[in-house]
């Protein structure tokens, strides 16, 4: 199996060959001039290794949900949601993982996208949205989802902690594979989630959310086209939502309801503002597992 180093970069003990498997949906890809096997997966399954070898893996946890709000006497706006981990995406040296995994069946188990939390009319009542879950390869490996956007008032507090913390100041619990979340300006607009690839925006003005943390462009892993994975939501704001980073949805102004909902892998939902508003819920990770042909 792969061993985990002080950097906690998975390495490789001794020279083995790559391996071949089967599992979720199979295609052909050819990244810089190399010919691979890929296997996605984006349901619960089972990894079959029919040779041991070398395998490269791309993990991706799930999108959180963010938080509903409310209106008493002013609007009371949610952060966006974190977007999920992500591990393995090729874009450098540090971000590769490459592991030896001996023959055998693994379960996968493929992290949900957190729901968006109930608003509330008149205050009170309004709750967090759901943490994204984790992604995993049993015994292997696995990477955790993002956390919820905090509302600025009305009885919730900070973003919370995940891959990627929610808006409102929510803190990664994987800085290798996660960003902090943006924080509040007034209770009427408030951060952006962080993503895979970078901080949520904090909100730059009292009116207006900040921008969702970019995801990571998981391209140069799959092949094909450019594709953001694990990005954070815009933050919820009065006026103005906060704007979409790269494979993200944007926050929502006052009454707009429900909050966008991730799309693209590990996406975090959209903050919202306003009377009894649904907070936008994150999306469902993903795994992908390939091998030299």
């Amino acid at each position: 199996m792969g061993y985990v180093s002080a950097s906690n970069t998975p390495t490789i003990v001794g020279a083995f060959p790559y391996g071949v498997a089967t599992g979720g949906t199979s295609s052909s890809i050819t990244v810089s001039s190399q010919a691979y096997t890929l296997l996605t997966f984006t349901s619960d399954t089972n990894l079959v290794v029919s040779t041991a070898g070398l395998f490269d893996i791309c993990v991706i946890g799930g999108g959180s949900g963010t938080a509903g709000s409310t209106q008493a006497g002013d609007h009371y706006a949610s952060g966006g949601g974190g977007g999920g981990g992500v591990m393995g995406a090729a874009t450098s040296a540090a971000n590769t993982v490459t592991m030896y995994i001996p023959a055998g069946t693994y379960a996968v188990d493929i992290g949900a996208g957190g729901a968006g939390g109930a608003g509330a009319s008149g205050g009170g009542g309004h709750a967090y949205g759901t943490k994204g879950l984790e992604t995993s390869i049993a015994g292997l490996i696995c990477v955790s989802g993002g956390n919820s956007g905090g509302s600025a008032g009305m009885g919730l507090s900070a973003g919370l902690d995940g891959a990627s913390g929610g808006g409102m100041g929510g803190k990664t619990i994987q800085s290798l594979f996660g960003n902090n979340g943006g924080s509040h300006n007034t209770t009427a607009a408030n951060g952006g989630g962080g993503g895979a690839g970078g901080v949520g925006g904090n909100a730059p003005n009292a009116t207006t959310g900040g921008t969702g943390g970019n995801g990571i462009d998981i391209s140069g892993f799959i092949g094909g086209s450019t594709y953001y994975a694990g990005a954070g939501g815009g933050g919820g704001a009065v006026t103005t939502g906060g704007s979409a980073g790269n494979g993200g949805v944007a926050g929502k102004s006052g009454g707009q309801t429900p909050g966008n909902a991730g799309v693209n892998y590990g996406a975090g939902g959209g903050g919202v503002s306003g009377n009894s508003t649904t907070g936008g819920a994150g999306a469902a990770g993903a795994l992908y597992v390939r091998f030299k042909v």
